[in-house]
């Protein structure tokens, strides 16, 4: 992790799944349409169990030593907003992504610190997505009487890491010091299909004006 003036320029992002926006192959669709059921908390039909909750536990079965060391020291995870206001008794999916993450023993408690103060334009099938500096203007954080040992905050879909990368910041500005770091569900490939659907990775999410990339470590 790398300060500019007391501020974030990379922080790293773990993934497990990869989301192919022009998805061909049906392994790809299925995984498009999971995360569509996630965001909207549906429940398997046959089990009555969240499917958030099947996903996470059936990739942890699979997950190895390497890959589980992105949540090493048992974090706090940290909910990213969605793009609008939050409201009582709606879906928070990246929410329920940590509550299921905590329930696999992979982190500490959930500390839903960030909020939106104003909504911003959805990134998700926006031509313009909305810049860095309007999702800094955009987000708080609640104070917190005693600072955590290590961050992290948890999306269900990361695309370039603007909104992320917006979140650390903020965090980093009340909780000086405390390490932050990313974890997404699932990351976007924006062309073509995935080799693999299921493909663990630990990619860097970097300042790139005003907006960011995801790129190798």
């Amino acid at each position: 992790m790398i300060r500019l003036r007391s501020s974030l320029s990379t922080i790293s992002c773990a993934s497990w799944l990869v989301y192919a926006t022009q998805a061909g192959d049906q392994n790809a669709k299925r995984v498009k349409n999971l995360i569509l059921d996630i965001k909207t908390d549906r429940v398997d039909a046959t089990t009555g169990v969240p499917l958030v909750r099947l996903a996470i536990e059936r990739a942890v079965a699979h997950l190895t030593a390497e890959s589980r060391a992105a949540f090493d020291g048992h974090p706090m995870l940290v909910p990213v907003p969605g793009s609008g206001l939050t409201k009582p008794h709606t879906v928070w999916p990246s929410r329920r992504v940590c509550e299921e993450l905590v329930r696999q023993g992979l982190a500490q408690d959930v500390l839903p610190v960030v909020h939106r103060t104003t909504a911003v334009p959805k990134s998700a099938g926006s031509a313009v997505r909305p810049p860095l500096d309007q999702h800094l203007k955009s987000l708080t954080v609640q104070a917190h009487l005693s600072p955590p040992s290590r961050l992290m905050l948890v999306d269900d879909v990361v695309t370039s890491g603007t909104t992320m990368m917006a979140c650390a910041i903020k965090l980093a500005q009340v909780f000086p010091g405390v390490p932050v770091s990313g974890f997404a569900l699932a990351r976007v490939q924006s062309t073509g299909d995935p080799i693999r659907v299921f493909e663990p990775r630990v990619e860097r999410v970097v300042v790139a004006g005003q907006r960011c990339t995801r790129g190798p470590l």
